[in-house]
């Protein structure tokens, strides 16, 4: 006799909401494996000199936390310079190590990989971190939707 709808929690509320949780054949193609949290893979990049570096990743999604983790390396590996006084392939190749380092399970991953500062070759450190952008770039969706992959700028607040 009573036509209120039983109120839920918040996320059962925000679920009907937004349309999530609802039955498999609506849900989005899960078939790739960088849908996961966490994805294993294969890498192999072959250097200048010929030489192959390869092994078995694990890369984790980062939380919000670690997101501020990555910046705080970041700016440790910056050495407290100044953006305007970095070069633009120091900045960047800083902020794939950064990412990476917090990003990667150490554990699982080659030895060589375990002090990517020790390289002589960043290309190596770039196809790395390539890898690790495809996995989020497909967890998150920015292909699917491009207005998610607007670039942040250093204070987080929107397109530089």
């Amino acid at each position: 006799m009573n036509d209120v709808p039983e109120l839920g929690d918040s996320t059962q509320i925000a679920d009907a909401v937004t349309g999530r949780n609802k039955p498999d054949a609506e849900a989005p193609d899960t078939q790739d494996p960088r849908d996961a949290r966490v994805w294993a893979f294969d890498f192999s990049y072959k250097d200048t000199r010929g030489k192959v570096w390869s092994g078995k990743f694990r890369n984790s999604i980062l939380t919000i936390g670690q997101y501020r983790q990555v910046k705080i390396i970041k700016a440790r590996l910056n050495g407290g310079v100044s953006v305007a006084t970095l070069d633009a392939s120091t900045w960047e190749l800083n902020e794939m190590m950064a990412h990476l380092l917090v990003s990667l399970d150490r554990e699982t991953m080659p030895a060589w990989a375990q002090r990517l500062d020790d390289l002589f070759d960043a290309g190596i450190v770039e196809a790395l971190y390539n890898e690790v952008a495809s996995h989020e770039a497909r967890f998150h969706r920015r292909d699917a939707y491009p207005s998610a992959s607007v670039a942040i700028n250093e204070n987080g607040t929107g397109p530089a």
